[in-house]
């Protein structure tokens, strides 16, 4: 089983450390709540998160 963990850079007290924003059963779940989140800062022009840059989804798999 593969678990995809979704990590935003700067939302702790380190703004350059990781923190996970949800966990997920598939890379898509965690697509779209990287797009959920984004969807909250509609007053800016660009998207606060993006992958490869300050957001990543971390992929691991659990012995079942």
């Amino acid at each position: 089983m593969q678990l995809h963990v979704l990590q935003l850079q700067g939302t702790g007290d380190d703004e350059y450390a990781y923190e996970n924003a949800g966990v997920f059963s598939t890379h898509a779940q965690a697509e779209k709540r990287l797009a959920e989140i984004n969807a909250e800062y509609t007053e800016l022009d660009d998207f606060v998160f993006s992958l490869q840059d300050n957001a990543r989804i971390e992929t691991h798999t659990l012995d079942v």
